[in-house]
């Protein structure tokens, strides 16, 4: 099977599952599955897929056709100008904040060292985004859940924030 036919296969079930955005995402899925992006998977519709990778990838459609996010499938939420990790200990990053990035940006001035306060950190997407913009600022995130500080350091990390951001539970 080439990875166009499981393309299909992948539509046709989240279709018959009332998935709105069947196609897409099915692409986001296999793409997921051969750890290659988008643009990648449709310019090599035809090359084959292996065993392994068919039933991996008819196991994230299988959590796809039961409602289950996108972003919780794959693990990772595009936000702000980023890729965020994220979980079911976490909300999804929505780009509905991203206005608040935005207007907390359009606050702060570039060369301002202001230290910003986030409360409900959760994937850290909002405070990492900010800092990541103004690079004399530095942040402190503070959440409930135990699980989201360890995803929030974790998106520091990556991000190369962990010296200007501190997490508390």
């Amino acid at each position: 099977m080439n990875y166009q036919e499981i393309l299909i296969k992948g539509s046709q079930i989240l279709k018959l599952s009332n998935i709105k955005s069947f196609n897409l995402d099915s692409e986001i899925l296999l793409s997921s599955t051969l750890k290659i992006d988008r643009s990648n998977l449709i310019l090599n519709l035809e090359k084959k897929i292996k065993n392994n990778e068919t039933k991996n990838f008819f196991d994230l459609i299988a959590r796809r056709k039961k409602n289950e996010p996108l972003a919780y499938i794959t693990g990772y939420k595009d936000f702000w100008k980023n890729q965020f990790k994220v979980n079911n200990n976490v909300l999804i990053p929505r780009p509905d904040s991203e206005t608040l990035v935005e207007q907390v940006l359009n606050e702060i001035g570039i060369n301002s060292k202001k230290k910003i306060l986030d409360i409900g950190t959760g994937s850290g997407c909002i405070i990492v985004s900010i800092l990541n913009d103004r690079r004399k600022c530095t942040g402190v995130g503070i959440d409930i859940s135990k699980n989201a500080i360890k995803l929030a350091k974790y998106n520091a990390k990556i991000q190369h924030l962990k010296n200007r951001i501190k997490f508390f539970n």
